[in-house]
């Protein structure tokens, strides 16, 4: 069976990886934190408590033949004393990677992660051969690591690719972000005070994220060197999104559409192509963001 390390294994991603790809690889998870409850139910998974912005995997672990790095952290603020945190939790977590890894004959590829929002906000369908336009600190750090990636694959002949996914939802999800946080409004009947909400984003269920991801690793020699999108390829609007979940729950909570103002160069219209990701694994993507919001709704607490 083969190895996969898993770099900030133990978030919301990182979680829903491991069931997906647990019963055909040996997953080997490293995070700074490590939810060992969750873990209790996989005892099976081998975890190290890391912080990999100082320290290294340590060298007598067996090497992977893959590895996930998810270690980020996220956020779509604009506030520009993000920077230092960012640039620890992205660009020097992939350089210390590279350093560990960059002799190991036996990886076959490393998924680096970055993120739609590279993209900016305009001429969407975002296509991966487009030059980046990112309007957040987080964004413009996750384009450096993308082509820091790409560099260090040129110059270096490092077996590494960027997956780009679009916005992400489903179990394990912090209660904070957008759908669940809705959710759980909506179920106790409580007042929603949102912006407009005619914003529109290429939301994707995380087990179908999981499934694209598992064939990239199965078609891992078409990935090196290549930047890819995991994505539904279209867009739905955050209003939308509100009443399906407030019908399906027969919620009676008030909405205050305009509450609150868009974020600074809100981006509108975020939608990714996902023909490259569909050529790849050699079959077309259709995932329906409606039928999974009906499956999830009900399943949130």
């Amino acid at each position: 069976m083969e190895t996969i390390f898993l770099i900030g294994g133990s978030g919301f991603i990182g979680k829903n990886l491991v069931l997906h790809l647990k019963s055909k690889y040996r997953i080997v998870v490293f995070d700074k934190f490590i939810d060992e409850k969750f873990f209790e139910q996989t005892p099976e998974i081998d975890r190290y408590k890391i912080d990999l912005v100082n320290d290294q995997i340590p060298e007598h672990l067996e090497s992977p033949e893959f590895i996930i790095n998810l270690a980020s952290i996220v956020t779509a603020e604009r506030d520009l004393s993000l920077f230092d945190g960012l640039i620890s939790s992205n660009f020097k977590i992939l350089l210390n990677l590279y350093n560990r890894f960059k002799t190991c004959s036996k990886l076959k590829i490393l998924m680096q992660f970055g993120s739609s929002e590279e993209y900016g906000s305009e001429n969407s369908p975002f296509v991966e051969t487009m030059r980046e336009n990112p309007h957040s600190p987080y964004g413009l750090i996750k384009q450096l690591t993308t082509n820091t990636a790409l560099m260090l694959n040129q110059n270096y002949n490092f077996p590494i690719m960027v997956v780009r996914p679009g916005n992400l939802f489903g179990t394990f999800q912090s209660k904070d972000k957008f759908i669940p946080y809705i959710i759980g409004q909506l179920k106790h009947n409580l007042p929603l005070n949102v912006s407009p909400c005619e914003q529109k984003r290429d939301f994707i269920f995380v087990s179908d994220f999981s499934w694209a991801l598992d064939c990239l690793i199965d078609n891992y020699k078409k990935c090196i060197g290549e930047i890819v999108n995991i994505s539904s390829g279209k867009s739905i609007s955050l209003k939308s999104i509100i009443e399906i979940c407030k019908t399906e729950l027969n919620s009676t909570s008030i909405v205050n559409y305009g509450a609150l103002p868009y974020r600074e160069k809100e981006i509108m219209d975020l939608k990714c192509s996902v023909d490259k990701l569909s050529e790849i694994i050699g079959q077309p993507i259709h995932f329906d963001i409606e039928t999974r919001l009906k499956e999830y709704v009900f399943s949130v607490h």
